[in-house]
């Protein structure tokens, strides 16, 4: 997966677009140091606006830390976690109700919402789905829609939440 960060690394379009997406390579500082409960370091690799950051596990998973003492396993591979962060609202949204239909139309409504509001991105916006294509292609990103089952899952393995000195974060997954 380290092949997917240098290309991003290396090309300044690819980071400059993923940080519109709230995954900002320049963000990669952590609030505080976390580790997994087998002991395993994490090593940071992108933030988000709201202060959280994303950190890849040794097997290449990519774990969430958020600033609010939220997180947990995102995706098993950077490619799906990319394509999480690329295709939905947010990792948030996509975590704050049940899977289902509900979710699914809750975060299309949001959708909506964000491309009414592209004008207060600035005249260089692609728009949302066009900017959402450009980094599947480049990127070779699936489709967000077809990994919201394993975004649940995965955020409700305890095996992968963070730990810091205070503790465990909260989980993502709200149920």
């Amino acid at each position: 997966m380290t092949d997917i960060l240098a290309q991003i690394r290396a090309t300044p379009w690819l980071a400059e677009l993923l940080a519109r997406f709230e995954f900002d390579l320049t963000r990669d500082d952590p609030v505080e140091q976390v580790h997994l409960a087998s002991g395993e370091a994490l090593t940071p690799i992108a933030g988000d606006g709201a202060g959280g950051t994303f950190l890849l596990t040794l097997s290449g998973a990519v774990v969430y830390a958020g600033s609010e003492g939220e997180g947990g396993l995102i995706a098993f591979d950077l490619r799906d976690a990319l394509a999480l962060v690329v295709g939905l609202p947010s990792l948030h949204d996509a975590l704050a109700r049940p899977l289902g239909d509900e979710l699914r139309g809750w975060l299309a409504k949001i959708d909506e919402g964000t491309r009414r509001d592209d004008a207060f991105r600035g005249p260089d916006w692609l728009g949302l789905d066009e900017a959402r294509a450009r980094l599947r292609e480049a990127l070779g990103l699936p489709l967000a829609d077809g990994l919201l089952a394993g975004l649940h899952a995965a955020a409700a393995d305890d095996a992968y939440r963070p730990i810091s000195e205070d503790g465990p974060y909260e989980p993502m997954l709200r149920s």
